[in-house]
């Protein structure tokens, strides 16, 4: 079993790719010659996957940009 941690979006980004490549060379191995018996697998296979994320800051700050953009939007009407 492998744990990955990110602490960045990009980061994260990058191990959801990661563990994509991970499950479909596991597949290529099972079936190297068959991309249709490979295709099926995929929809039965028994992989596990545990995902915590946690987007608590980013939200934050997007928040408080829209907050910003509004208090700047509407000192420009007034």
């Amino acid at each position: 079993m492998t744990q990955w941690n990110a602490e960045t979006a990009e980061a994260a980004l990058n191990l959801i790719e990661a563990a994509r490549q991970r499950i479909e060379a596991a597949l290529k191995v099972a079936h190297p010659t068959d991309s249709l018996s490979r295709h099926k697998a995929a929809k039965t296979a028994p992989v596990r996957l545990a995902i915590s994320l946690d987007t608590t800051e980013l939200d934050q700050l997007g928040a408080e940009l829209h907050t910003f953009n509004a208090q700047v939007n509407g000192g420009e009407q007034a």
